[in-house]
């Protein structure tokens, strides 16, 4: 196989990862198996850095995937699913990158400032554009997502606590 033919092969494949679904785990995996391993595939030897590329591709996914529902100009759209579903998301790209042996850490900050924005353009919006209740997780939910995007409790929104689910289990 030539070098620009494999080239454009991955650059196929990473780009089916990269715009991939919910779980861009599962779509790695299908991609990996099809290069590698499939009957109907390249049969293709991928180096560690091909690999690394595309594990990226996965990462760079969830990512985005985690920071959509936590911008208020999504609330609107048919993509949002809340807050709940980045907690959920981060949790999911914690595993997958605990599991495929990548640092998440360095996303800690993007995702803490983004969720901080959010938080206060939520709530000057909270009874105007957006519920009163615009956040779909209770208050001990959103203290431990806070945590884990790498910020204290002091640096919560005044009052937060009123925007949240009533529910303890959402």
């Amino acid at each position: 196989m030539k070098r620009e033919e494999r080239r454009e092969i991955l650059d196929d494949e990473y780009l089916i990862v990269r715009n991939s679904g919910e779980i861009p785990e599962i779509t790695l995996h299908s991609v990996l198996h099809y290069l590698t391993e499939d009957p109907d595939g390249p049969g293709l030897e991928l180096s560690s850095e091909e690999r690394a590329v595309l594990k990226s591709a996965a990462a760079r996914r969830y990512q985005e995937i985690v920071l959509r529902d936590i911008q208020v100009e999504n609330y609107h759209k048919t993509i949002y699913r809340g807050i709940r579903r980045s907690i959920y998301n981060l949790e999911r790209y914690q595993q997958f990158c605990t599991r495929q042996e990548l640092d998440w850490h360095g996303f800690q900050q993007a995702a803490g400032e983004q969720l901080l924005r959010f938080l206060s353009d939520g709530m000057t919006a909270a009874g105007k554009d957006l519920p009163e209740q615009f956040l779909n997780c209770s208050y001990p939910q959103l203290l431990d997502f806070f945590h884990e995007c790498g910020l204290k409790k002091e640096q919560l929104p005044e009052n937060v606590e009123h925007c949240c689910e009533v529910k303890a289990d959402c």
